[in-house]
């Protein structure tokens, strides 16, 4: 169920963040739809689907950018992977928790691409790219970590409600 779900939302985050989001940046940095989805589900609890979303949303990713094919996949799985070690326990612990989930896998996920590029030989200015791109993208991705992780919850506490004892 959360697959079939996934997949279509998913596929809508993507060229929303390739598309319509490309035009509209802060600065020179833009959310990150499909990041903030992949730690969402993981927070939610949904450990071995949000690396499947992971693999769904940096393959469509992918086919959207000209980096090499699977490199937004293995970072939102290592990603999904990572968030997911917490297992939903993150919002009982702390509010502020899923701010700085979501900082620690955007700042992963923006040096991803920059040792990919680098990797690609492609010439990096480190100043340009951490004053106009991360830090700006990293801002609106805290800024939307909140709503994005508690929609995600709630999607998943419909979908799969908790077993009750009696």
């Amino acid at each position: 169920m959360a697959y079939l779900l996934g997949i279509p939302l998913l596929v809508g985050l993507a060229i929303l963040q390739s598309s319509l989001l490309g035009s509209f940046r802060f600065i020179d940095g833009r959310p990150d739809l499909v990041l903030l989805a992949v730690i969402g589900w993981a927070l939610a609890g949904g450990k071995t689907e949000a690396m499947v979303w992971g693999l769904i949303g940096g393959s469509l990713l992918d086919m959207f950018s000209e980096l090499p094919f699977g490199s937004s996949a293995i970072i939102l799985i290592l990603v999904a992977y990572l968030v997911s070690l917490y297992e939903g326990r993150v919002w009982e612990a702390h509010l502020l928790m899923p701010l700085g989930i979501t900082l620690l896998g955007s700042l992963a996920y923006h040096f991803w691409f920059l040792a990919v590029l680098f990797l690609m030989g492609r010439t990096i200015d480190l100043n340009f790219a951490l004053g106009r791109v991360i830090l700006p993208s990293l801002f609106l991705n805290v800024i939307l970590a909140l709503p994005a992780s508690q929609l995600l919850i709630g999607l998943r506490r419909r979908l799969f409600p908790p077993e009750l004892e009696i």
